[in-house]
């Protein structure tokens, strides 16, 4: 009885880390800059940008990739 309740915890404990994983994941691919505004918050003078499909934080200034 106690191997089946270690089973049953350990089972609940990967499945919360794989989806917590799948769940950052998402939260920061994008397209396009617009995308990352609401995903991220950045600390002054950097801003969230998308690059090559994940919002990120950078310095503000000029882009190369527009």
């Amino acid at each position: 009885m106690a191997n089946i309740t270690k089973f049953v915890y350990i089972a609940i404990l990967f499945l919360s880390l794989f989806f917590i994983g799948m769940n950052d994941a998402a939260i920061l691919e994008c397209r396009e800059d617009s995308h990352c505004v609401t995903k991220i918050k950045c600390v002054l003078p950097r801003k969230p940008e998308c690059r090559n499909n994940a919002c990120t934080c950078y310095k503000g200034g000029f882009s190369f990739h527009h």
